[in-house]
């Protein structure tokens, strides 16, 4: 870290401990309010709930270990208050690397080089920021016009929620399959391996009727398209 970075961080610390601090009321307050709505209206049995925790817990291993590389980058070019900061709210590492380096690059530097002072520094946490302010604005602009409509579409026998949400989801999978695949043949390679470790996995609890592999069909997933790929890089080079 650079000096710059250093005086910035002790500023930073107490603001990145409260927004931190926000995060994780809001994460328990959340759980709390999701198991007093299943208890009331008794939608998930105490099995089902156990189930989702697991498949939760597996689909958070791969995202979480990707973050954390990107992170260790972050931490010697931005220091840890403003790393945790950011990644703690947005989880995006990689993006909030991106716009501080915009930001830097803007102003004629490049992020810890030769140049880059305290006032530089800070307008790169304003990118940060400023950077992920549309994310916020969407959700408070489309959340509750959605979840009315979601609410309608319940009583209805055919509506388009239902479709929507599918084709979003598709899409996002098929923009991120795309993008990934064209980083090489190893990536495309792994796609292929972790779609078809998903197909084997599902394929072999309907057969045996063991629901408990339902839980790790995204984590067999994850590390069988590694596998795959890791493997075709050293064969491909």
């Amino acid at each position: 870290m650079t000096e710059a970075v250093r005086n910035v961080t002790t500023v930073i610390w107490p603001f990145a401990a409260i927004l931190l601090s926000f995060v994780m009321v809001q994460a328990a307050m959340f759980m709390v309010n999701a198991l007093r709505f299943n208890k009331k209206y008794n939608l998930y049995s105490r099995e089902e709930l156990v189930s989702i925790a697991k498949s939760a817990t597996v689909s958070t291993i791969g995202p979480s270990l990707s973050v954390v590389v990107v992170v260790i980058a972050m931490i010697s070019l931005v220091g840890p208050a403003v790393t945790f900061m950011r990644t703690g709210v947005i989880g995006a590492a990689d993006y909030e690397l991106w716009l501080a380096d915009v930001v830097a690059t803007a102003m004629g530097v490049t992020i810890g080089g030769e140049g880059f002072t305290e006032a530089v520094f800070t307008c790169a946490i304003f990118g940060m920021v400023l950077g992920s302010a549309p994310y916020m604005l969407n959700l408070l602009i489309s959340l509750k016009p959605l979840d009315k409509a979601a609410q309608k579409a319940s009583t209805k026998k055919r509506s388009f929620i239902p479709v929507l949400g599918m084709t979003a989801e598709l899409g996002f999978l098929g923009y991120w399959a795309l993008s990934t695949a064209s980083g090489g043949a190893p990536k495309t390679v792994g796609i292929i391996a972790g779609l078809l470790s998903s197909m084997a996995v599902t394929t072999l609890v309907k057969k045996s009727g063991n629901e408990k592999l339902n839980d790790w069909v995204l984590g067999i997933a994850l590390v069988g398209g590694m596998t795959a790929a890791a493997i075709a890089e050293t064969i491909l080079g």
